[in-house]
C-alpha cells in the first residue's frame, strides 16, 4: 500500500486554518482504505500560541485514518524538516498552499538543494486558493515572490492539483508550463436534513462564517445591507478575527446600520459546530473575492442554508444561476434585490428554494468518480 505524506500548516483538532484542513481530512477519510496517510503540521492552530490538547508533540499520533506528526515551532526549521522528511517513508508528497512559508516553501528549498533522500516520490502541490482572489492582499510582495521562484525553478517538476477550473486557469496564467490535474475537493458525506428555521415574510436571518479578512469580503456584505431599509434582518458574523484593522472599518459601517438590521459578531466557531450554526439561518451571505472550492459554501448548502455568492470567482456559478442567488461584485443593485426578495419570501417559497438547493448539491457531489481521479493523482 502506497504512502501519501501530506504537509499542511494545520490539521485536526485545528479549525482556524479554514478549508484546507477540511480538504485534507476529506481526502484521508475517503481514501484511507487505499493509501497510508501521514500528515506533517504545526502543533497549534492558526495564529495560536497554545498547543493542541491531547497530542504528543514531535511524534506520530493516530488521528482517524492518518498518522499525524505535530511539529513544535523549534523544529519547523530547515534542519527540522530535513530530519523528519528523510526519516519518513512516502511515495507521494502533497503540499498545501503555494505561499505557505513553512510547510511548502521549506520542503521545496530542501528539494532544490538536493538534500531530500527520497528522489523518487511524486511531488504534488495544491495552491488552496492562494491564486484565486488571494493575490490581491500584499500584491507586490506576492508577485515579487512568484517572479523570484520562477527564476530559481523552485516549483519546477511538480504536479499541480487544481480543485476547480478557475484555479487551473490561474495556475496556467502564472505558470504556463505547469502540469495540472483538476479534481474537485472531496466533500463530507451528504445526508438531507429537516429545515430547522421558520421563514416568515418580512424577516430574514443571514449569517457569515469565515475569517475576518479582506479576501472574504465581509465589509462588502455590510455595505450592501446598509442600503436595505425594508423588513427585519439579523446578520450574525462568525470567524477568527484575522485582520483587526479591517474589522475596525467594518465596525464603522455597523455603527451606521439602519434600525431594521441587527448585526452581531458571535466569535469563532469550531468546525464540529458549523453545521448547527448554518441550520439556524435562512441564508449565508458570502460575497468572497475568490474561492478555489469553498468548503464553507458546501456546508451551508448541506444544512438548508441558502448561499448568496459573488459570481465568477467560485466554482458555484451554476448554483447562482439556478436560484438567482448571486451577482458580480460590481452589481450591488442585484445583491440588494436578492436580499429584498428573500426578506419577503414566505415558508412555501423558502422550502421550494431549499429543495432546489438540496437537489443541486446532491447531484453535484460525485465522490466515486472524484475518488478515482485522486487515486490517479497519487
Amino acid at each position: 500500500m502506497k504512502t501519501v505524506l501530506i504537509l499542511n500548516g494545520q490539521y485536526l483538532p485545528g479549525y482556524k486554518g479554514g478549508g484546507p484542513i477540511q480538504s485534507c481530512v476529506n481526502i484521508i477519510e475517503n481514501l484511507g482504505s487505499d493509501y497510508k496517510f501521514k500528515v506533517l503540521c504545526a502543533d497549534r492552530d492558526y495564529k495560536s500560541d497554545k498547543q493542541y490538547d491531547g497530542i504528543t508533540v514531535n511524534a506520530w499520533n493516530k488521528v482517524g485514518q492518518a498518522n499525524v506528526y505535530y511539529m513544535s515551532p523549534d523544529v519547523q526549521c530547515l534542519s527540522g524538516f530535513l530530519k523528519i522528511l528523510n526519516d519518513t517513508e512516502y511515495d507521494a508528497l502533497y503540499l498545501n498552499g503555494f505561499f505557505s512559508p513553512i510547510f511548502t516553501i521549506k520542503p521545496l528549498i530542501l528539494r532544490s538543494l538536493g538534500k531530500l533522500k527520497n528522489k523518487q516520490a511524486k511531488i504534488v502541490i495544491t495552491p488552496r486558493g492562494d491564486f484565486t482572489g488571494g493575490l490581491e492582499n500584499k500584491k507586490i510582495k506576492k508577485y515579487g515572490y512568484i517572479a523570484t521562484v520562477k527564476l530559481l525553478g523552485l516549483y519546477r517538476n511538480l504536479l499541480w492539483h487544481a480543485t476547480s477550473d478557475i484555479e487551473e486557469r490561474d495556475i496556467r496564467r502564472l505558470f504556463p508550463n505547469a502540469r495540472t490535474y483538476m479534481i474537485p475537493n472531496l466533500p463530507a458525506k451528504y445526508l438531507p436534513k429537516k429545515i430547522m428555521t421558520e421563514k416568515k415574510p418580512g424577516k430574514l436571518r443571514l449569517v457569515f462564517v469565515s475569517r475576518i479578512f479582506p479576501k472574504k469580503n465581509i465589509k462588502y456584505a455590510l455595505e450592501i445591507l446598509q442600503q436595505i431599509t425594508d423588513g427585519e434582518i439579523v446578520f450574525d458574523i462568525y470567524g477568527p478575527m484575522e485582520d483587526k484593522v479591517y474589522w475596525e472599518e467594518c465596525l464603522g459601517i455597523i455603527k451606521n446600520m439602519p434600525s431594521n438590521i441587527s448585526v452581531s459578531y458571535c466569535g469563532e466557531v469550531a468546525h464540529d459546530k458549523v453545521s448547527e450554526v448554518f441550520s439556524n439561518y435562512h441564508a449565508f451571505f458570502f460575497p468572497t473575492l475568490g474561492e478555489n472550492y469553498g468548503h464553507v459554501i458546501v456546508e451551508a448548502m448541506m444544512n438548508n442554508c441558502l448561499c448568496i455568492l459573488s459570481k465568477g470567482v467560485t466554482p458555484w456559478d451554476e448554483y447562482i444561476d439556478l436560484l438567482d442567488l448571486g451577482a458580480s461584485l460590481s452589481d450591488t443593485i442585484h445583491f440588494i434585490e436578492i436580499i429584498t426578495r428573500l426578506i419577503h419570501a414566505d415558508e412555501v417559497h423558502f422550502e421550494k428554494m431549499i429543495g432546489i438547493s438540496n437537489k443541486f448539491i446532491s447531484d453535484r457531489i460525485n465522490s466515486e468518480q472524484d475518488i478515482k481521479k485522486y487515486k490517479e493523482l497519487f
